[in-house]
């Protein structure tokens, strides 16, 4: 039994010092996204899901399509898929 938690505890130290400094995290329900950095929010912003490609990428205004009287706005594209 002691064997398999020393190698279980050396998996996880060898994954934790694998880790990066920052992380993103995204909220999918208030749709806003964090970077942190060790812990620290550095910076927070608000994110979409494309309407091309379907992944959940930043969000900016450029990237709304307009409808036929071009003041409703229809779908929105990510900076990749424009």
């Amino acid at each position: 039994m002691r064997s398999s938690v020393v190698r279980l505890w050396l998996q996880w130290k060898m994954e934790s010092a694998a880790m990066s400094d920052f992380m993103e995290l995204i909220d999918l329900k208030t749709r806003m996204a964090k970077i942190l950095d060790n812990g620290v929010v550095v910076a927070e912003y608000k994110v979409e899901r494309c309407d091309k490609c379907s992944q959940w990428m930043q969000f900016d205004q450029f990237g709304y399509q307009k409808g036929y009287d071009r003041t409703e706005n229809i779908i929105w594209f990510c900076a990749e898929c424009r």
